[in-house]
Protein backbone atom coordinates (compact mmCIF):
# COMPACT_ATOMS: atom_id res chain seq x y z
CA UNK A 1 0.00 0.00 0.00
CA UNK A 2 1.13 3.38 -1.21
CA UNK A 3 1.44 5.26 2.74
CA UNK A 4 3.97 8.43 3.62
CA UNK A 5 6.68 7.65 6.28
CA UNK A 6 5.23 5.87 9.16
CA UNK A 7 5.70 5.97 12.64
CA UNK A 8 4.74 2.70 14.27
CA UNK A 9 4.52 4.16 17.72
CA UNK A 10 2.32 7.16 16.77
CA UNK A 11 -1.51 7.35 16.29
CA UNK A 12 -1.56 10.31 13.46
CA UNK A 13 -3.44 9.21 10.39
CA UNK A 14 -1.40 7.51 7.59
CA UNK A 15 -2.24 9.15 4.20
CA UNK A 16 -2.93 7.19 1.08
CA UNK A 17 -0.71 8.63 -0.89
CA UNK A 18 -1.69 7.18 -4.20
CA UNK A 19 -4.69 8.07 -6.62
CA UNK A 20 -7.42 9.94 -4.22
CA UNK A 21 -11.04 11.13 -5.55
CA UNK A 22 -12.10 14.78 -5.16
CA UNK A 23 -13.82 13.44 -1.63
CA UNK A 24 -10.35 13.09 -0.19
CA UNK A 25 -10.88 8.46 -0.45
CA UNK A 26 -8.25 6.73 -1.76
CA UNK A 27 -8.04 4.77 -4.61
CA UNK A 28 -6.29 1.70 -6.38
CA UNK A 29 -6.72 -0.75 -8.85
CA UNK A 30 -6.92 -4.71 -8.29
CA UNK A 31 -5.89 -7.65 -9.77
CA UNK A 32 -8.62 -7.79 -12.36
CA UNK A 33 -8.32 -4.02 -12.90
CA UNK A 34 -11.12 -3.54 -10.59
CA UNK A 35 -11.68 0.12 -8.52
CA UNK A 36 -10.96 -0.70 -4.99
CA UNK A 37 -11.09 2.18 -2.27
CA UNK A 38 -8.31 2.27 -0.01
CA UNK A 39 -9.21 2.24 3.68
CA UNK A 40 -10.96 -1.01 2.96
CA UNK A 41 -8.13 -2.62 1.43
CA UNK A 42 -5.93 -1.68 4.50
CA UNK A 43 -9.20 -2.79 6.88
CA UNK A 44 -9.51 -5.99 4.33
CA UNK A 45 -5.49 -7.10 4.89
CA UNK A 46 -5.97 -6.91 8.58
CA UNK A 47 -9.23 -7.76 9.56
CA UNK A 48 -10.16 -10.11 6.47
CA UNK A 49 -13.09 -9.97 4.03
CA UNK A 50 -15.87 -7.18 4.57
CA UNK A 51 -19.45 -8.72 5.26
CA UNK A 52 -22.21 -7.92 3.02
CA UNK A 53 -23.90 -4.89 4.03
CA UNK A 54 -21.15 -3.29 5.68
CA UNK A 55 -19.17 -0.14 5.32
CA UNK A 56 -16.02 0.57 6.59
CA UNK A 57 -16.16 3.88 8.60
CA UNK A 58 -13.34 6.41 9.58
CA UNK A 59 -13.01 6.76 13.71
CA UNK A 60 -10.66 10.06 12.66
CA UNK A 61 -13.34 11.70 9.96
CA UNK A 62 -10.24 11.81 7.53
CA UNK A 63 -10.94 9.75 3.97
CA UNK A 64 -7.44 9.45 2.89
CA UNK A 65 -6.28 7.95 6.36
CA UNK A 66 -5.61 3.68 6.04
CA UNK A 67 -4.38 2.91 9.69
CA UNK A 68 -6.13 0.21 10.40
CA UNK A 69 -6.60 1.47 14.36
CA UNK A 70 -8.69 4.75 12.74
CA UNK A 71 -11.06 1.93 10.60
CA UNK A 72 -13.86 0.12 12.02
CA UNK A 73 -16.88 -1.77 10.70
CA UNK A 74 -20.35 -0.20 10.39
CA UNK A 75 -23.45 -0.12 8.72
CA UNK A 76 -24.83 2.76 5.94
CA UNK A 77 -27.22 3.75 8.81
CA UNK A 78 -24.30 4.76 11.13
CA UNK A 79 -21.85 6.18 8.60
CA UNK A 80 -24.87 8.68 7.25
CA UNK A 81 -25.24 9.82 10.99
CA UNK A 82 -21.74 10.15 11.26
CA UNK A 83 -21.81 11.87 7.86
CA UNK A 84 -24.58 14.26 9.52
CA UNK A 85 -22.69 14.98 12.92
CA UNK A 86 -19.19 16.04 11.36
CA UNK A 87 -21.20 18.35 9.26
CA UNK A 88 -20.19 16.43 5.90
CA UNK A 89 -24.11 16.45 4.65
CA UNK A 90 -24.35 18.58 1.85
CA UNK A 91 -27.84 20.45 1.76
CA UNK A 92 -29.18 21.97 -1.50
CA UNK A 93 -32.22 24.17 -0.84
CA UNK A 94 -34.68 22.73 -3.46
CA UNK A 95 -35.68 25.31 -6.03
CA UNK A 96 -38.61 27.57 -6.46
CA UNK A 97 -41.24 27.72 -9.37
CA UNK A 98 -39.01 30.32 -10.75
CA UNK A 99 -35.56 28.05 -10.52
CA UNK A 100 -37.84 24.96 -11.95
CA UNK A 101 -39.03 26.94 -14.85
CA UNK A 102 -35.34 28.76 -15.54
CA UNK A 103 -33.46 25.40 -15.75
CA UNK A 104 -36.07 23.76 -17.86
CA UNK A 105 -36.11 26.55 -20.14
CA UNK A 106 -32.23 26.84 -20.17
CA UNK A 107 -31.72 22.86 -21.04
CA UNK A 108 -34.10 22.80 -23.43
CA UNK A 109 -32.52 25.17 -25.47
CA UNK A 110 -29.32 23.16 -25.57
CA UNK A 111 -27.16 25.60 -24.79
CA UNK A 112 -26.40 24.88 -21.60
CA UNK A 113 -25.67 21.45 -19.77
CA UNK A 114 -27.28 20.57 -16.40
CA UNK A 115 -24.16 21.14 -14.70
CA UNK A 116 -24.02 24.43 -16.04
CA UNK A 117 -27.40 25.22 -14.83
CA UNK A 118 -26.91 23.64 -11.63
CA UNK A 119 -24.01 25.63 -11.06
CA UNK A 120 -25.70 28.85 -12.63
CA UNK A 121 -29.24 28.77 -10.87
CA UNK A 122 -28.41 27.07 -7.48
CA UNK A 123 -24.67 27.53 -6.64
CA UNK A 124 -23.82 24.55 -6.95
CA UNK A 125 -22.71 21.92 -9.97
CA UNK A 126 -23.08 18.88 -7.33
CA UNK A 127 -27.03 19.54 -7.68
CA UNK A 128 -26.82 17.95 -11.44
CA UNK A 129 -28.43 15.06 -10.24
CA UNK A 130 -31.57 17.62 -8.76
CA UNK A 131 -31.60 19.43 -12.32
CA UNK A 132 -31.59 16.01 -14.53
CA UNK A 133 -34.60 14.45 -12.10
CA UNK A 134 -36.50 18.31 -12.71
CA UNK A 135 -35.78 18.56 -16.65
CA UNK A 136 -37.32 15.02 -17.01
CA UNK A 137 -40.40 16.05 -14.72
CA UNK A 138 -39.84 13.04 -12.34
CA UNK A 139 -39.90 16.00 -9.97
CA UNK A 140 -41.72 18.60 -9.75
CA UNK A 141 -44.27 17.71 -12.75
CA UNK A 142 -46.45 20.44 -12.73
CA UNK A 143 -43.78 22.75 -12.46
CA UNK A 144 -43.65 25.40 -15.52
CA UNK A 145 -41.21 25.23 -17.98
CA UNK A 146 -40.48 22.31 -21.10
CA UNK A 147 -39.60 18.77 -20.35
CA UNK A 148 -36.60 17.42 -21.63
CA UNK A 149 -35.52 13.31 -21.93
CA UNK A 150 -31.93 14.44 -22.22
CA UNK A 151 -29.49 12.33 -20.82
CA UNK A 152 -26.59 13.78 -18.72
CA UNK A 153 -23.72 16.19 -20.23
CA UNK A 154 -23.28 18.27 -23.52
CA UNK A 155 -24.18 16.68 -27.05
CA UNK A 156 -20.47 17.39 -29.12
CA UNK A 157 -20.36 21.12 -30.48
CA UNK A 158 -23.57 21.88 -28.23
CA UNK A 159 -22.06 25.01 -27.84
CA UNK A 160 -20.40 27.77 -29.87
CA UNK A 161 -16.91 27.99 -29.92
CA UNK A 162 -15.00 31.40 -29.40
CA UNK A 163 -13.43 31.19 -33.04
CA UNK A 164 -17.48 30.83 -34.00
CA UNK A 165 -18.66 34.08 -32.38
Amino acid sequence: MRVGAIDPRSDDCMEWQGHRLPTGYGMLHGPDGEHLYSHRVSFSLIHGPIPDGMVVRHRCDNPSCVRPSHLELGTHADNAADKAASGRTQVIEPPNEHEVAAIRHLVASDRWSQGDCARLVLGDGAAQPMVNRLVQGKTRKNAPGPLTRKGRGKQPNRRPHLEDT
